[in-house]
């Protein structure tokens, strides 16, 4: 996907609603209820759903209790659609069907807490102390949960060979993200891994395209529609690359160009929320990819790290 088109799917910064599953049809839910694991797997996938099958999903997420009640029909007929673009849906969502997603989102149901069924968004000026404190941990807990199920495990695998095997490692990141990238950066440099992560848009284009085929670029956005993001992943990329992408979206411009598109974050909790405790399931990935480039080489690995904390004792009072 070219830059061109990530720029009309309207990603100006990380911070901003990614394009997820969040503009329902009329008569729907302001907001999705919060996920389970099934409903992060829905969300996830919803975006790289052409339209009539984004529907049926919509009205899955807006009211996931309700869906396990209905036909293929009765979900077709409110999402405006055909029953057998509903069963498709649920295959391009990872089901074997209308029937196997149904009987997924009842064992979700049922493992999650009542306090759980609760839109995202009710916080407001009103919201007492406690509450905040009580929906952003919940909502931050859900994030990592849910990441168990929307990252795929071969993808992982294929980051973990790149990042062991290449020669240079490119962080790229903006607005949210600028943040757990360099944290990332900061990690994989404590491995031994050559590393780079430049703060500027125009820098990180240089950078993207001085990397070459010995070159990984870590890519990370919340939307995947960060226009520089994805501008420095596609020059990556284009020089020969391996493009690894921690985003919270399939389907977004950053996931259709990663060779490793990590889908973890939390789609669907409402622009006050899902941005920020997705952050944290993009350091978990991060970590994750930390704990496994250890593990692959342990000896290497605690020659570098001996040192690392050698260099820390130094700073201390």
């Amino acid at each position: 996907m070219t830059v061109k088109a990530a720029r009309r799917q309207g990603g100006d910064g990380d911070g901003a609603p990614g394009p997820g599953p969040q503009n329902l049809s009329a008569g729907q839910s302001a907001g999705p209820l919060t996920s389970g694991a099934v409903l992060a797997q829905i969300q996830a996938a919803a975006p790289s759903l052409v339209p009539s099958a984004r529907r049926a999903m919509e009205v899955i997420i807006a009211d996931p209790e309700a869906a396990t009640r209905y036909s293929a029909a009765d979900l077709a007929a409110r999402a405006d659609t055909a029953a057998s673009t509903v069963v498709r849906a649920c295959q391009q969502a990872g089901f074997k069907g209308f029937q196997d997603l149904k009987l997924a989102l009842v064992r979700d149901l049922a493992l999650r807490g009542a306090d759980q069924l609760v839109f995202a968004d009710e916080l407001d000026t009103d919201s007492p102390p406690d509450a905040v404190l009580h929906t952003i941990l919940a909502a931050s807990s859900r994030a990592l949960s849910d990441a168990i199920s929307t990252v795929d495990p071969v993808a992982f695998a294929g980051a973990l060979g790149a990042l062991r095997t290449r020669q240079k490692v490119f962080f790229v990141g903006n607005g949210q993200s600028t943040t757990p990238v360099r944290d990332a950066a900061h990690r994989m440099r404590m491995l031994g891994l050559a590393t780079a992560a430049p703060m500027d848009a125009i820098t990180q284009h240089i950078a993207a395209r001085q990397l070459g085929e010995s070159g990984v670029c870590l890519a990370m956005s919340h939307s995947g529609a960060t226009r520089e993001t994805v501008l420095a992943a596609e020059t990556a990329k284009a020089g020969g690359a391996y493009v690894i992408a921690v985003t919270s979206f399939h389907g977004s411009p950053l996931a259709d160009i990663a060779d490793a598109p990590l889908i973890a974050g939390s789609p669907g909790q409402g622009f006050r929320l899902e941005a920020t405790a997705s952050r944290l399931a993009h350091l978990a990935i991060t970590d994750a990819l930390f704990v496994g480039l250890a593990l692959r080489d342990p000896e290497r690995s605690r020659a570098y790290l001996d040192a690392i904390a050698d260099v820390h004792a130094e700073h201390m009072l």
